[in-house]
């Protein structure tokens, strides 16, 4: 299990680094499906953030709020400060991407707080240069300064020293002192970071910088010199397929064509955003149906969690999630909420005795007969072997403990044949209750209703306690 979850983030690392975002979403599949086998919270976290990523990569922002909004919902209650980082993080990704710079900002501006909490200055210094980039997009040029010269001190304190971090600093500050209008100050910023033998390894800022610098040049009237940066910007666009990059500098550059009178090329361009547009439609189609298919592989083990494998019902994890739900709502707190919890009695002896095929559907029958006297909107689930628990909402204690009184009665008259014999069965089943919102932990109610099934048990077995 270790080797293989290894392997799978080594996987889908290497496809993430070599931009094969297509490819991702197989492995994160298969990361999630071992996650939830293994009831391993950080590891759907790890998987959910993986898809967010990967879906943002491929323009799809509707599923990548979806899988990052699941790995938030995890992060309340099994998150550490490092993983809620890791949520302001990608959330700002998506929020800068679909325009939303205010929300971008917030959440930007809350990620930097939790990394000064938690001193990881790596951390401070990228996010402080993003949120220039997107102060910038608000016209806030002066507070993007700020925060990149921010960017740019925190990066100097790190240990060990990391130029990637300097570079983007770098970067933002001169897009900021040319917002400000300061083009002597973003040219000399700008030529520092084009000079650092760094840049290349960096495709996001070599794009940025040939866009500034184009940016720079037509505020100086060299609109052949913008034309020829801009040319250079969208061939690294191209090469590292960041096709919303791509699409802008095309877009820029056929206006500045117009603005010129330079048809030829205008239409040279014109034609190159075509293809490309194209090929979008093509990505977009592929994307859609591979989508598609991992929804269903999605659905399939969402179910497949949430179901115990031999009965249909819940499973322990899914019926304690519901329970816990229910008694922490604060439009159901005031409702009653019953637990039955109930066992087969001598389940180990009918296994014994008639084998554990026979004992599977002894199981089996049990739980289909109990779960079928329940209301639409209550829920039962196995926890055990031959343990299930079945949770009921607005009811009266008295009506629940008559409803067990059904569930045994109906158990009891069960008519199961084994080798020419029928085998009877009976259950032990406990009764508790939150009393109207009384008792707010699914724990427990859950110990109530336990220490009722005990009482059942050693009082003889086949019967129904409800603890008072």
């Amino acid at each position: 299990m270790r080797e293989r979850v290894y392997n799978l983030q080594q996987t889908i690392q290497s496809l993430q680094i070599q931009g094969k975002y297509g490819e991702v979403i197989e492995p994160c599949y298969q990361l999630l499906q071992a996650a939830t086998d293994a009831g391993d919270r950080q590891l759907q976290m790890e998987a959910y953030a993986s898809f967010a990523l990967c879906f943002y990569k491929l323009g799809d922002t509707k599923d990548a709020f979806h899988y990052i909004e699941q790995h938030a919902i995890l992060c309340e209650n099994h998150g550490t400060k490092e993983d809620y980082m890791y949520s302001y993080h990608i959330f700002h990704l998506l929020y800068a991407y679909t325009g939303n710079y205010g929300r971008a900002r917030h959440v930007l501006e809350t990620g930097i707080e939790l990394a000064e909490q938690l001193e990881n200055r790596r951390l401070v210094s990228e996010n402080s240069s993003e949120l220039s980039f997107v102060l910038c997009q608000l016209g806030e040029y002066a507070e993007a300064l700020e925060a990149a010269k921010r960017g740019a001190r925190i990066a100097a304190l790190e240990d060990p020293y990391c130029p990637y971090l300097v570079l983007k600093a770098t970067l933002a500050s001169a897009r900021a002192c040319m917002g400000l209008g300061d083009f002597s100050a973003a040219e000399g910023l700008l030529e520092t970071v084009m000079r650092d033998p760094l840049l290349p390894s960096y495709d996001a800022e070599v794009v940025q910088s040939w866009r500034l610098l184009a940016d720079i040049q037509l505020e100086q009237g060299k609109t052949e010199e913008s034309l020829a940066s801009l040319e250079q910007a969208a061939e690294r666009a191209q090469t590292f397929q960041d096709h919303q990059q791509l699409k802008q500098i095309l877009q820029q550059q056929i206006r500045l064509c117009g603005k010129t009178g330079d048809f030829g090329r205008g239409f040279t361009i014109q034609q190159k955003y075509i293809g490309l547009l194209e090929d979008l439609q093509r990505q977009e189609i592929s994307n859609e149906a591979m989508k598609l298919e991992m929804k269903v592989k999605l659905r399939e083990l969402e179910k497949q969690a949430n179901t115990d494998f031999l009965t249909g019902v819940a499973s322990r994890r899914a019926l304690e999630d519901t329970a816990r739900k229910w008694l922490a709502d604060p439009t159901e707190t005031m409702q009653n909420i019953v637990c039955i919890a109930f066992d087969i009695d001598n389940l180990k002896k009918v296994n014994d005795t008639y084998g554990h095929p026979f004992g599977d559907q002894v199981i089996r029958k049990v739980a289909a007969t109990c779960s079928s006297l329940l209301r639409k909107n209550d829920r039962t689930g196995r926890i055990g072997g031959d343990e299930f628990v079945a949770i009921l909402r607005d009811i009266t204690f008295q009506d629940a403990c008559r409803t067990a009184r059904r569930m045994l009665d109906a158990v009891t008259a069960i008519r199961l044949e084994c080798n020419g014999e029928y085998v009877p069965l009976t259950l032990s089943i406990g009764v508790a209750e939150s009393q109207n919102g009384r008792i707010t932990d699914y724990s427990m109610l859950y110990h109530k209703a336990d220490i009722a099934l005990y009482k059942a048990k050693n009082g003889g077995k086949n019967q129904v306690v409800c603890y008072k």
